[in-house]
């Protein structure tokens, strides 16, 4: 989805259903969660028509690499790290049984349970889904039309982002109009509640870290900068400290990639390390991060003490090392 749509937000539509699936059949839900929300932050490095991806090839352009050759090697490397990511998510934690944390809330009755209940699927539940689907559906078509590299619709009305809204508001109010279902049950639902609660984080500990950094916006790249030009071969690493500051995989491109290219690192080098701009899952302030935290009422999905100790470090750490290493790997063979 996102590397068809062109932006992470796209996991937000999908996070409440990994989280109640997982629960439903015993597994903890922080491993499916914390992999699904890295792949949908490396997934932009990837995506032909991300701002990020575009605005890399365009710079790459007179060094002799093309668009083409640029995704060849980006989505193979970012598939395959997700993959590797998703194996170290999947042992991460103890099983859910034996979380006190998880056996703690449902002695509470914090927890929604439905295993073992035969839930009866509705017969309206088929238009729905299929609502559902054509709404991503025009989302990724039109984030297609008013990107760059396609360029069919110059300075649209509205912005990706904003569109994602539009077309998931719209499918909503068709879900409820077509399939005749009990609008005031909506709120009622688990997901509803947890989604809610996400806004919420989003709104404030979100908006609060991202109105932090862009006061100190100018200092970040400076620093960023200044030691890139002194030590080149620290550019992923400087790419991953960037990102984890910027929010943006974008910004972070358009903010290091030229100084990098500029100062003589080479164009393989810069597209195997172009995944870690993606480290935007380091710093738990990020709005899919939280979401995903907020739609997890087991509890296993959670911020540790420390900060960083949460379940989205190590997959996304191991998920971008991977991409970085493969990116060398798949590069060699198509420049090398």
């Amino acid at each position: 989805m996102t590397l068809l749509a062109g932006t992470g937000h796209t996991a937000f539509s999908t996070l409440p259903v990994i989280a109640q699936v997982a629960k439903e059949q015993g597994i903890r839900p922080s491993r499916p969660l914390s992999i699904s929300v890295v792949a949908s932050q490396i997934a932009i490095t990837a995506s032909p028509i991300s701002a990020a991806v575009v605005f890399f090839s365009g710079i790459l352009e007179p060094f002799g690499v093309d668009y083409l050759t640029l995704l060849a090697i980006c989505i193979p490397a970012t598939l395959c790290a997700c993959m590797v990511g998703a194996i170290v998510a999947n042992v991460m934690g103890c099983e859910l049984q034996d979380d006190p944390i998880y056996q703690q809330r449902l002695a509470q009755g914090l927890i929604s349970q439905q295993q073992g209940k035969t839930q009866e699927i509705a017969p309206s539940a088929k238009l729905a889904t299929a609502i559902f689907i054509s709404a991503i559906v025009c989302v990724i078509l039109y984030a297609t039309l008013i990107s760059d590299s396609v360029a069919l619709i110059t300075d649209p009305n509205l912005s990706r982002n904003d569109a994602i809204m539009v077309f998931m508001l719209t499918a909503a109010a068709a879900i409820v109009t077509f399939t005749r279902i009990d609008a005031s049950k909506i709120s009622e639902a688990s997901t509803f509640k947890s989604g809610m609660s996400a806004c919420v984080c989003v709104l404030g500990v979100a908006w609060l870290g991202d109105t932090l950094v862009a006061g100190h916006i100018d200092e970040i790249k400076d620093v960023a900068a200044e030691l890139l030009q002194q030590y080149p071969w620290l550019l992923a690493l400087t790419l991953f400290l960037a990102s984890m500051l910027l929010y943006s995989q974008g910004a972070t491109t358009t903010a290091l990639m030229p100084a990098a290219l500029a100062i003589g690192v080479a164009p393989m080098t810069a597209i195997a390390s172009f995944a870690a701009v993606s480290a935007l899952f380091v710093l738990p302030t990020y709005p899919t991060l939280l979401a995903a935290v907020e739609m997890d009422d087991t509890g296993s999905t959670r911020i540790g003490r420390w900060v960083f100790n949460h379940p989205f470090f190590i997959p996304g750490v191991v998920t971008i090392s991977t991409s970085v290493l493969l990116g060398f790997v798949f590069g060699e063979l198509l420049l090398g």
